[in-house]
């Protein structure tokens, strides 16, 4: 009997929430103390969607970005509650309306989308969580703020997706990376 995703799947899924948790752990602490609203989210957005939009290039299933972020979220549950809670709620609605509009991940529109609905919905996750477990530290921008740090995801993720989205195709050309599912 073969399982959803493959043994070697899941290692990649795995060394990809490793390489989201490196970079996170890197980017965002040097973010923190200015306390702008979004800044941590926009800073790290570009090299976390460059490795999810890889990944989702490889893995194309319905799940895949929620294996791929449940790892990450699992992990850095070790952190903290509310990393866990966001990445875990942005995790959920992307792969949930990913599935709803494209049944998986088999085209660059739909690995893209869900990338970008992930890092659209982590950060008001992220401000709501803030807000309810941390009331005393959470942030509570005005409105304009808030659509300037969303604007800025926005770009910052999009970046990163073409930029993983081509080094998809050149891994493909070299014979490195199969993108035609298992």
């Amino acid at each position: 009997m073969r399982g959803y995703f493959s043994t070697r799947e899941y290692v990649l899924a795995a060394l990809l929430a490793g390489a989201l948790l490196v970079t996170a752990s890197v980017i965002i602490p040097l973010t923190l103390p200015l306390r702008i609203p979004g800044l941590a989210n926009a800073a790290n957005a570009p090299l976390a969607s460059f490795f999810l939009v890889i990944g989702l290039a490889r893995l194309r299933k319905p799940g895949s970005l929620l294996l791929i972020l449940g790892l990450y979220a699992l992990t850095c549950l070790l952190i903290h509650p509310v990393i866990f809670s966001f990445i875990l709620t942005g995790a959920l609605v992307a792969e949930g309306v990913s599935w709803l509009l494209f049944r998986g991940f088999a085209t660059p529109r739909a690995q893209v989308a869900g990338v970008l609905l992930y890092e659209m919905t982590s950060f008001p996750a992220a401000m709501l969580f803030s807000l309810w477990l941390l009331p005393a530290r959470a942030l509570k921008p005005a409105w304009y703020v808030f659509l300037a740090a969303e604007a800025a995801i926005v770009v910052t993720t999009l970046a990163g997706c073409l930029a993983g989205l081509k080094v998809a195709r050149e891994l493909a050309q070299a014979g490195k990376l199969n993108l035609e599912g298992s």
